[in-house]
């Protein structure tokens, strides 16, 4: 590493120690990294509530696992996940101080490096899923609340996840593991550092691949299949740092049904999916291995920073992310769509669209329910919704250090097209199997989408002895157009800036161990495009949604003790849900364009206590800790949903405990995370004759984690540098219970999952 300037070098040595982004020790200045630096379980020495992932977490997931379960420990944090090994995108939820990211809601912002992910949703979002593998993980940073001010998301209303690569290493050498689990899981991984290059630059180079059977059912019951790759290289210049990281990923997942409380009650273990093709379209269209997630994922950045003077430092990050896939499911009929005049079209919603299930001996439709159907055939559809994506941007920041004060500007921009087609397709003998004609007979839709993205922000931090003050603002400016490809009638436009949005916040220094922290921050997010395209949408009576976070806590640091605890107040207004996902008989309307229609429900309020523990009682031994205590109700009576009741679908109670050893070649763990009931529907629902709110009461639950790892370092002179053998074992106890989901409609959480790996390293 090769760094001549001293504030620079300041600069390098913490973000090689701590791989900080963009967003946060590179922008602040040197004097005060060692403060402002300390990332542990119990988060870093700012003004919001912040925790972050240790070694230790990662060794309790299997390396097929998802990124996101490394988080789902953390204070405040609830991972919902529908595979054993979350490798189902459609069954992915995310809740975190009354706010969510699942199949309707994005209220949480998630970046890579800092760079934005480009959304959440299943319709066309990515997860960090999408663009890391846990190998290349280094820490995953929450901000519960407020986060960073320079954060680049359109969805924290409730915070960031900022997921973190890992560097590349200083010295040459390649890596390989094997992994095999339950469910027929397998995992191949490889990755070269080429160490130190051209006196001033290192890389890395990895791939993977991974596959597993779903968890529930056998023989047809669907799979994932992941192909994953990464390439990160950093160049230390004169007075520069050139950062440039690429990934791309092509997945395709099985997916899992949601269930109702009492379907739940009924058989935990099975998700209402088949895997015994049986003919019969009426059974077929639960088969499992149509029920399919495609995506295909690229994203590559270019981070440059800059000691411009000997005060003033900045960061400039220009960003590409392309995405296409595909979305499948098997409807038990075909459709015959006709325009006003009464015609048969092939694109297009048209006037009228009538289902049949039999064709006569000319191939021609059986429109009439009444017609005799013994000497016809039976026909069925593969629907597919395909999403494309191409995002291009640019972060950059500004930072200059005065003499009490620092002064941080920055600016995000970001240019998004993303379309979405449905076609259509027959089946070409539903007896056989989902085989299709690859000529769709009918395309639905075809729209495009363009996002014009503009942010800004300010913020002054004024150190006045030991009491350090931040004010700050941001806003953001939002142009939102459709096109309807079929008909131009349709076409829309939306406008979704925000107000100006302050921050405050303040660090008191109680003593070299302990400060005290608070502060108070308005958060947005962008309506997002598909409002544009719900029938009947009153666009102008619908508002962005904004959250108004204080939090207030303490922080100790010690030589073997740190501990967090924050009290948190969250005003959400405005909050936008997505009514009625309509349903016939438990199966999906195919025909709606969306899944039902966005309003505004009034306000939710939220206030709890989250605190965490990092004790390293003993040598070679540590204990973590974290304890969640939310409180969130609607404060409005609106849309079905009443002022007072509990918010649906977020626990109240959680507490994590992990106790962890590690003497350099063996290491072992447990974990047991306890959510308490609460729960899962509010919306009003009529049952025997009276109105019911808070219903379904999801029970409790203690989910136990365990690992067991063992390293041995190899003499120099030999073949391997080290050989690493690691065995996880996921809900040791094999209780059934839900893990997640959305309003009246839950996931099922895996049964016992076992993992064993073996690594070595070259």
């Amino acid at each position: 590493m090769i760094v001549r300037t001293p504030k620079l070098k300041a600069i390098s040595l913490a973000v090689a120690a701590t791989l900080s982004t963009a967003t946060q020790a590179d922008t602040l200045p040197s004097t005060q990294l060692q403060d402002v630096e300390v990332l542990s379980v119990v988060g870093k020495r700012v003004s919001y509530a912040n925790n972050s992932t240790d070694a230790n977490m990662q060794h309790l997931q299997a390396p097929i696992a998802n990124v996101l379960d490394l988080v789902n420990n953390l204070p405040g944090v609830n991972i919902g996940q529908g595979d054993a090994f979350g490798s189902d995108d459609y069954t992915t939820t995310i809740s975190m101080r009354g706010f969510v990211i699942d199949r309707a809601d994005q209220q949480l912002g998630i970046t890579i490096d800092g760079v934005p992910n480009g959304g959440s949703a299943y319709a066309g979002g990515s997860k960090a899923n999408r663009y890391l593998d846990s190998e290349n993980t280094r820490y995953v940073e929450v901000g519960q609340g407020a986060a960073d001010i320079a954060s680049a998301s359109l969805d924290a209303l409730g915070g960031t996840l900022n997921f973190v690569s890992a560097n590349p290493d200083m010295q040459r050498g390649a890596k390989v593991g094997i992994s095999n689990g339950s469910h027929n899981a397998r995992r191949y991984y490889a990755r070269y550092d080429t160490g130190e290059v051209l006196g001033n630059t290192t890389a890395y180079f990895s791939l993977s691949d991974s596959y597993n059977k779903r968890w529930i059912g056998s023989g047809s019951n669907g799979y994932s299949d992941r192909l994953h790759f990464e390439a990160k290289s950093i160049s230390e210049l004169q007075r520069a740092r050139i950062s440039a990281r690429l990934s791309y990923n092509d997945a395709h997942e099985d997916n899992y049904d949601y269930r109702s409380l009492e379907q739940f009650k009924q058989n935990p273990r099975w998700d209402g999916l088949t895997s015994t093709w049986t003919g019969n379209p009426d059974i077929d269209q639960n088969f499992a291995e149509a029920w399919s997630t495609l995506r295909e994922n690229s994203l590559l950045y270019v981070k440059a920073e800059f000691a411009v003077t000997d005060t003033v430092e900045m960061d400039v990050t220009p960003y590409l992310h392309l995405q296409n896939g595909r979305g499948d499911w098997l409807p038990p009929y075909q459709v015959y769509a006709t325009d006003a005049a009464g015609n048969l079209i092939s694109k297009g919603n048209g006037t009228t669209r009538t289902t049949f299930n039999y064709v006569d001996a000319n191939g021609q439709p059986i429109l009439d329910s009444d017609a005799d159907t013994s000497a016809v055939t039976r026909v069925a559809s593969y629907r597919h919704t395909h999403y494309e994506k191409q995002r291009f941007g640019i972060t950059a920041n500004l930072n200059w250090t005065l003499d009490n004060q620092v002064i941080r500007a920055g600016v995000w921009l970001e240019q998004q097209d993303r379309s979405q087609i449905r076609d259509w397709h027959a089946v070409l003998d539903p007896k056989v199997y989902h085989y299709f004609d690859e000529t769709p007979y009918w395309v639905q839709f075809d729209d495009d989408y363009q996002h014009d993205v503009i942010k800004f922000y300010l913020q002054d931090t004024l150190t006045l002895g030991d009491l350090q003050l931040v004010l700050g603002a941001q806003q953001y400016l939002i142009n939102i157009e459709r096109t309807d490809n079929f008909n131009p009638a349709n076409n829309g436009k939306l406008d979704s800036d925000s107000d100006l949005l302050p921050s405050i916040g303040l660090v008191y220094r109680l003593n070299d161990r302990l400060e005290l922290f608070a502060g108070y921050a308005e958060n947005f997010k962008a309506i997002p495009d598909t409002i544009l395209n719900t029938a009947g949408q009153e666009f102008a009576e619908l508002e962005a949604e904004t959250a108004d976070n204080f939090d207030l806590g303490l922080r100790y640091f010690g030589d073997s003790l740190n501990l967090s605890a924050t009290y948190y107040n969250v005003k959400f207004n405005n909050r936008i849900t997505l009514l009625a996902y309509e349903e016939i008989g438990d199966l999906p309307d195919y025909l709606t364009e969306l899944d039902g229609t966005f309003v505004n429900v009034g306000g939710v309020k939220s206030d709890g206590i989250e605190a965490s523990l990092e004790w390293r009682f003993a040598p070679n031994f540590s204990l973590t800790s974290s304890l969640t205590l939310n409180n969130a109700e609607y404060s409005e009576t609106i849309n079905g949903y009443r002022a007072g009741d509990k918010v649906a679908a977020i626990p109240e109670q959680m507490l994590v405990a992990a106790l962890n050893y590690n003497d350099g070649s063996y290491r072992a763990g447990i974990s047991g995370k306890f959510t308490a009931d609460y729960y899962g529907a509010a919306k009003r629902a009529e049952i025997n004759g009276a109105n019911v709110w808070n219903r379904d009461s999801i029970p409790s639950s203690t989910i136990w984690n365990a690992y067991f790892g063992y390293r041995h370092q190899v003499a120099t002179s030999d073949m391997f540098r080290f050989v690493d053998l690691a065995l996880t074992l996921n809900n040791v106890t094999d209780q059934s219970y839900i893990t997640g989901g959305q309003e009246g409609a839950y996931l099922l959480g895996a049964e016992r999952t076992a993992s064993f790996t073996v690594s070595l390293g070259f």
